[in-house]
């Protein structure tokens, strides 16, 4: 949180602010994402999410999105403190993510190389807690809202159904399983999956992602979920270098976007991709 002055910095070392370190995922998609919903869950009591975030959490946090071994994130402790982070000392993150209480907003800066600590996005939060975007980094494909498809709320079992259902994802030196689906603690629909990595022929290694897919909104409208499902493949298939489980398991159009039909999905993932993974696709 801003400890002093006002306005909107261009720069994570413009203002003076103090925080903790967050270990995983730092991401606008990961901890960006959660920080937003923290603040809705909270009805736009920003002073309570800061309070629980840094002040009780003085040593800093593995994670502080709800898990199934851990509903309440995981602290860091005394004997195990995080990297300390400040203003002037952002070399053991990627991401600074500060409130602004007076001005009801949240900002967030990129210290990645090439970044070098600007501001890529701010959010701004009604006294109820609506934020007046979706994400703190949205691409141009994603600033997009299309009517609703209402529906019988999507249990995980229906959404396993769905993934059973999808064409296969599978290239010469990887392929996808879907293992199993979930209710999270905060009522999201999660999805377990693998990805085996081939070389020469022979099984090599096996690399298991948690997805937190699906959000509690979207599991009211099941035909939305099956569209975007249904773009991932589609898209993943254009490509096989993009059959990537860590980049699969960080797409978070439900949430992002007011995206419904799947050419839209489609061309969202596609922006994804290139940004995250080049014209080229993963390596």
């Amino acid at each position: 949180m801003y400890t002093s002055g006002a306005g909107v910095p261009e720069h994570v070392s413009a203002r003076p602010w103090r925080g903790v370190h967050h270990y995983w995922d730092s991401y606008p998609t990961g901890l960006g994402q959660h920080l937003m919903a923290r603040v809705q869950h909270a009805k736009g009591d920003l002073r309570a999410v800061v309070r629980q975030l840094i002040d009780e959490a003085p040593w800093g946090w593995s994670s502080c999105r709800p898990e199934h071994d851990a509903p309440a994130g995981k602290r860091q402790t005394e004997e195990e403190p995080g990297p300390r982070v400040a203003p002037d000392e952002t070399g053991a993150v990627n991401y600074v993510y500060v409130f602004d209480l007076e001005a009801r907003r949240l900002d967030a800066f990129s210290t990645c190389v090439g970044d070098d600590g600007k501001r890529i996005g701010s959010v701004v939060f009604s006294p109820t807690g609506a934020p007046d975007l979706p994400a703190l980094d949205l691409l141009p494909e994603e600033r997009v809202a299309e009517p609703h498809l209402p529906g019988d709320e999507l249990s995980a079992q229906a959404l396993m159904d769905c993934l059973n259902g999808l064409p296969e994802l599978k290239s010469d030196s990887a392929q996808l399983q879907w293992v199993n689906t979930a209710e999270r603690p905060d009522h999201a629909l999660s999805i377990t999956f693998r990805v085996l990595i081939y070389e020469d022929g022979a099984l090599a290694h096996v690399e298991e992602q948690e997805w937190n897919a699906v959000p509690p909104s979207a599991r009211r409208e099941p035909e939305r979920v099956r569209h975007f499902l249904e773009a991932l493949v589609e898209v993943v298939r254009e490509d096989s270098r993009w059959l990537n489980s860590f980049w699969i398991a960080s797409q978070d159009a439900l949430r992002r976007s007011q995206a419904r039909q799947r050419e839209r999905f489609a061309r969202i993932l596609r922006a994804h991709a290139v940004r995250d993974l080049g014209s080229e696709g993963a390596s």
